[in-house]
């Protein structure tokens, strides 16, 4: 419907200049499109000090028991107790698994590697799951590996 209907009016647009001998001509909106990442609103877990997640805080809404056990996380690594590893969330698609670990990687500051890691980059045909695992980890931590032939 809508494409009859531009050409309807664009028929009509001819028309009418062809009877006034009037110039038309089609100008674009040209608008600058500028690329926002779904979780660049994410800033923190949005929890208090007591570690009760706060209506909405942070950019975080909801998954008050998630954000609650991250808070926990994120203590238990700034005092030490789980200093070099990794954390996988896992569950269900559209849970917000993306966003919790996003928001804990900015509570827990910049220096924090963050990698966000698609199932169909892990599940790929094209390489092993441990290999997918591990080049995620190295694109994380900022290593890089060059292969050199004889």
């Amino acid at each position: 419907r809508s494409c009859s209907l531009q050409r309807t009016v664009a028929f009509f647009v001819r028309m009418a200049a062809a009877a006034s001998d009037v110039k038309v001509h089609a100008e674009k909106d040209v608008q600058k499109i500028e690329r926002i990442g779904a979780h660049s609103h994410i800033r923190g877990l949005g929890v208090n000090d007591s570690l009760d997640a706060r209506g909405a805080s942070e950019g975080m809404v909801g998954q008050n028991n998630a954000r609650k056990a991250l808070g926990v996380v994120q203590k238990m690594i700034r005092n030490g107790k789980i200093a070099g590893r990794a954390i996988l969330l896992a569950g269900q698609p559209s849970t917000g698994k993306t966003a919790l670990a996003m928001g804990l990687a900015h509570k827990l500051g910049g220096d924090t590697p963050f990698t966000s890691i698609a199932a169909s980059e892990i599940y790929s045909l094209e390489m092993s799951k441990t290999e997918a695992i591990t080049q995620a980890i190295r694109r994380s931590i900022g290593v890089r590996i060059k292969e050199e032939t004889e």
